[in-house]
C-alpha cells in the first residue's frame, strides 16, 4: 500500500563550516524520505571563534548559499521551512545583523537555536532510537556526548529519562583555537574538561558512580566522518572504539583526511573529536560505544511529525520533568512537597482555564517553577525565594528558551514575599509586558499550591476543588488545618488580585 504524503519541508542546518539543505517528504505514519541534500561549505565559525564577528565577506558568501537554497525551495514549491543556526551565528556578536541580511536576501526567517533547544531536539530524536533499539534498556544508563565545532553536550538517560545536560564549551574548532590544529593530547583536553567541573557536577546532580557501567553514545557531524556513520548508526566495542580513536588521535591532519576521504577542515574536527573521545571513553566505565546516525536535520523533522501528526503538544515535558528532580535533588529539596505543588498548580490552573486560556506551554512553565521553587532553601530559609530564582537563572533547563527560562526564575522568585521586589530582582524590567502578567498569573496559583502544602503533611496532597462564582474553595484530608489557613490568608491575596477570584479552605 502506497504511502500517503502528508507535507514536504526544508530544514537548514547554519553550522560552523558547512550550510546544509534538506528536503524532507513527510507521510502519514511520522516516517519520511529525504528528497534532496545539499552541503556547502562556509567560514562561520572560524570567523566568530576567533574574532567573535562574522566578517563582510563571510556575511556575503553565506548570503549567497541561503539565496541558492531559497531558489531551490521555490522550485519544489515548499513553503514550509525551518532554518535554524547553532553555535556560531549564536556566538556571533553581530548576529542580529547577520539574521536581518539572510532575511532581506533571502526571504528566509533564520532562528537561532539556542542551546537549550538544541538539546531538546537531540534528546528527543535520541530516546526515539533508544526505544527501537533492544541494545538500549530503559534500567540501564545512557551517556550521550554530542560533539559539535563550538561546544559539547553532555547528557545522562537513567531509567528512560533525561535527567542531566549541560552544554561544555568545549568544541572541535575552539581545541584546535587553544592549543593548534593537530597538537592537543588528552591531558590538556581532561584538564580543560576538569576546570568546568562537568564530572562533578554529574555525579552532584544525579548520582552518577564513575564505576558504574554505562552504555557511552556519541553523535555530531565529527563522529559520524570519524567512525563512518552513513545512513545507519555504528556500534564497536569499548576497545575497539579506543583503538580507533587511539589511531587517529596519533595521526598527522594530512594523513586523516587521506584515511578518511575529507577535506582538511574535516580531517581537523575529526582529529580533535578522537581526544575527546579517547578521553571520556578512559574516564568513564563503558559497556558499549555508538555513533548514532541522528543529525540536528533529521531531529527537526523528528519534532514536526510528534506535534503535527502524532498530536504531542509539549514531547519534552517528561525529559524537563526529570531534569528538575535531578536539579532539585542536587540541591537537597523536598521532592514530595515539590511534586505535590506542582500537581495542585496544575489542577488549580485547570480549574482556571475555561476562563484564562492558559497554553500548554504555561502548564509546563508554572510545573518547572513549581518543582524548583524551593532550591534556594540550599543557600539560607530567609528569602530562598529570590535564591531560587537566582539558582533557576544559573541551571541550564533544555527545553525552554531564554524568556521562559527568565519566566520560570521569575515565578519561583514572586511564590513569597514581595511581589514587586521579586520580579525586580529577577530582571521584570527585561520581560515584555504580556510575559509579565504571564509570571503574575503563574506565581498567583504557586502561591496557593504552596500554601496548601505548607505543612508538609500532605493534607492537601488529593486536592479537589468547587468553583462557587467569585470563590474557588479547597477541601483536603483532616480537619485541623490552622497552618494552612494561615499561609493561604498570607498569599491569598495575590490570587484575588489577579483573578478576582478569593480563595478558602472548607473544613469538614
Amino acid at each position: 500500500m502506497m504511502k500517503k504524503n502528508v507535507f514536504q519541508t526544508g530544514i537548514i542546518d547554519v553550522g560552523a563550516h558547512s550550510v546544509r539543505l534538506e528536503i524532507f517528504e513527510v507521510y502519514e505514519d511520522g516516517s519520511s524520505v529525504i528528497l534532496e541534500s545539499l552541503n556547502r561549505a562556509t567560514r562561520l565559525g572560524t570567523d566568530v571563534f576567533r574574532t567573535g564577528f562574522v566578517s563582510p565577506e563571510t556575511a556575503g558568501a553565506f548570503s549567497a548559499i541561503m539565496c541558492d537554497y531559497a531558489a531551490r525551495l521555490k522550485e519544489y514549491g515548499i513553503s514550509r521551512i525551518k532554518a535554524f543556526a547553532t553555535s556560531a551565528i549564536r556566538e556571533a556578536r553581530n548576529r542580529e545583523l547577520i539574521i536581518d541580511r539572510i532575511r532581506h536576501d533571502s526571504g528566509i526567517e533564520m532562528e537561532i537555536l539556542e542551546s537549550s533547544k538544541e538539546i531538546e531536539l537531540i534528546a528527543l530524536a535520541m530516546q526515539q532510537q533508544f526505544r527501537k533499539d533492544d541494545r538500549f534498556r530503559p534500567e540501564e544508563k545512557i551517556l550521550a556526548m554530542v560533539i559539535g565545532s563550538g561546544s559539547i553536550f553532555a547528557m545522562l538517560v537513567k531509567e528512560g529519562r533525561l535527567c542531566f545536560s549541560e552544554e561544555i564549551p568545549m568544541g572541535t574548532d575552539r581545541l584546535a583555537e587553544l592549543f593548534g590544529e593537530g597538537f592537543v593530547t588528552i591531558e590538556q583536553f581532561s584538564e580543560e574538561l576538569r576546570s568546568l567541573d562537568i564530572p562533578q557536577r554529574l555525579a552532584e546532580s544525579t548520582g552518577f558512580n564513575f564505576d558504574d557501567p554505562v552504555h557511552f553514545v556519541t553523535m555530531g557531524a565529527a563522529p559520524r566522518i570519524l567512525t563512518g556513520v552513513g545512513a545507519k548508526s555504528v556500534y564497536m566495542t569499548p576497545e575497539e572504539s579506543l583503538q580507533k580513536m587511539s589511531f587517529f588521535r596519533q595521526s598527522p591532519i594530512a594523513e586523516i583526511s587521506s584515511q578518511l576521504n575529507v577535506s582538511a577542515d574535516d580531517a581537523s574536527a575529526a582529529f580533535g573529536a578522537a581526544v575527546m573521545l579517547e578521553c571520556f571513553l578512559k574516564t568513564f566505565n563503558a559497556k558499549s560505544f555508538s555513533c548514532l546516525s541522528i543529525s540536528t536535520r533529521e531531529a527537526a523533522v523528528e519534532l514536526l511529525v510528534r506535534q503535527e501528526i502524532k498530536g504531542e503538544k509539549e514531547p519534552f515535558r517528561e525529559e524537563l520533568r526529570s531534569i528538575c528532580r535531578a536539579v532539585g535533588h542536587k540541591f537537597g529539596f523536598d521532592a514530595l512537597h515539590a511534586e505535590t505543588v506542582a500537581r495542585s498548580a496544575a489542577l488549580i490552573m485547570e480549574k482556571l482555564q475555561p476562563d484564562f486560556q492558559f497554553t500548554s506551554r504555561d502548564a509546563m512553565l508554572l510545573e518547572t517553577a513549581a518543582w524548583l521553587h524551593d532550591i534556594g532553601r540550599f543557600v539560607d530559609t530567609r528569602d530562598h525565594n529570590l535564591h531560587s530564582a537566582y539558582l533557576i537563572s544559573a541551571t541550564q533547563l533544555p527545553g525552554l528558551s531564554r524568556e521562559e527560562h527568565q519566566i520560570v526564575a521569575m515565578t519561583s522568585g514572586a511564590h513569597r514575599g514581595d511581589v514587586e521586589r521579586a520580579m525586580l530582582r529577577s530582571g521584570s524590567r527585561t520581560l515584555l509586558p504580556e510575559h509579565r502578567v504571564l509570571v503574575l498569573k503563574l506565581a498567583a496559583i504557586l502561591r496557593v499550591a504552596d500554601a496548601l502544602d505548607c505543612s508538609r503533611k500532605g493534607r492537601f496532597r488529593d486536592l479537589t476543588m468547587n468553583r462557587c462564582g467569585v470563590v474557588l474553595e479547597f477541601r483536603g484530608k483532616g480537619s485541623d488545618f490552622h497552618s494552612e489557613l494561615r499561609e493561604l490568608q498570607l498569599k491569598g491575596e495575590l490570587f484575588s488580585q489577579v483573578f478576582g477570584i478569593k480563595v478558602r479552605i472548607v473544613e469538614n
